[in-house]
């Protein structure tokens, strides 16, 4: 309670300086070593039935409070603040997280038909936008926001494969590949909106995906970076096996982080990174869960690539088109939640935000 109580002062102190002030206030990376401990806590499989028992009962699982709660912000439902999902995050006294998902439906491998990053470029959405940017200054909590996940990946509509691929004559920069630079322009289109609405309070977070699909040259995270005058921190996602039908070998988190690593620091030299999205399936033919979750926990507090200021497992069941599950959450056998509840009692993972 008492935790909530100073959230809520905050955010009102914060929101009057805000007010009074042009200067941005953002989420900085916690001190020494520590790594802040967030999560998304299944909030199910459309990413956006958030409330506040589902925070509790992760927490309560963990043994531990989360910095913030990541949710997903559908367009399909319409480009409106989601107020309602915000304020249930703020009162479990978690940051709210915020990702932008262009999309029309939840279909992966297709070209959106309606959101596309060039009418964003172009304006399309402007008022919607800045009418969401304005009722976010208006409510005065501070939010953590990203725009269209794992570009770099060929499943999203807004990924580079869907927007201009590897072309550099179709859009922008004839040196550039379109894809990239259309995601580029688009993200820098939506701060510079928000910017100009007075929206202060945001931290700004780019999310790729660990290994770039297709790992060609031109799709390579660096080439859709907005650049460090927009983007606040960044992070990726590292998935093992997803299914029971996908392989297990090569897919080990120490494995994939050694392979790719140097493409995650290409990005930036200066911003905070963060595991933004990790897991895997439980009861695998091939591999053991509380394994792979050992590895990746002892890989991001000790590795010799990269500095983590913040982790933020998946935690998720779903059923696949074959009927088969895919079991990520981290109380999938009484093994998996021993394992993840030994790795987060370390008291390097903390819950407080540092606020600057």
């Amino acid at each position: 309670m008492m935790r909530t109580i100073l959230l809520f002062l905050f955010s009102s102190a914060f929101f009057l300086s805000c007010s009074a002030s042009s200067d941005r206030t953002t989420l900085q990376p916690p001190s020494g070593t520590s790594i802040y401990f967030s999560a998304f806590p299944d909030f199910g499989g459309s990413e956006d039935h958030v409330s506040v028992q589902r925070i509790k009962d992760f927490e309560t699982l963990a043994g531990k409070s989360l910095t913030w709660a990541m949710f997903s912000n559908n367009w399909y439902n319409g480009i409106t603040y989601p107020k309602a999902a915000i304020h249930a995050i703020h009162d479990a006294g978690a940051i709210p997280y915020v990702r932008l998902m262009p999309r029309s439906d939840e279909i992966q491998g297709h070209p959106e038909p309606r959101f596309t990053l060039q009418r964003i470029i172009d304006g399309e959405y402007d008022a919607n936008l800045t009418r969401w940017a304005e009722d976010a200054r208006a409510d005065g909590i501070p939010l953590l926001i990203d725009f269209a996940v794992e570009m770099n990946g060929d499943w999203f509509p807004w990924s580079g494969v869907f927007n201009g691929g590897k072309t550099t004559d179709g859009y922008g920069d004839k040196h550039t590949p379109d894809g990239p630079e259309r995601y580029r322009d688009a993200y820098r289109h939506i701060i510079d909106l928000f910017r100009a609405a007075g929206l202060h309070h945001v931290t700004w977070v780019f999310h790729v995906n660990l290994a770039s699909a297709p790992d060609e040259a031109w799709n390579h995270p660096e080439h859709y970076y907005p650049g460090d005058d927009y983007i606040d921190w960044i992070g990726f996602s590292c998935y093992g096996a997803q299914t029971l039908s996908e392989e297990w070998e090569g897919l080990g988190f120490s494995t994939q982080l050694r392979a790719y690593q140097s493409q995650i620091r290409a990005i930036s030299t200066s911003k905070p990174i963060a595991v933004l999205e990790f897991g895997v399936t439980d009861h695998h033919p091939d591999g053991n869960k509380s394994a792979w979750l050992d590895d990746a926990f002892a890989t991001i507090l000790n590795n010799p690539w990269i500095n983590f200021s913040a982790i933020n497992p998946w935690h998720e069941d779903w059923q696949n088109e074959d009927e088969s599950w895919s079991r990520l959450r981290l109380d999938s056998s009484p093994e998996v939640t021993q394992t993840f509840r030994k790795w987060v009692s370390d008291p390097r993972f903390v819950s407080t935000g540092v606020w600057k």
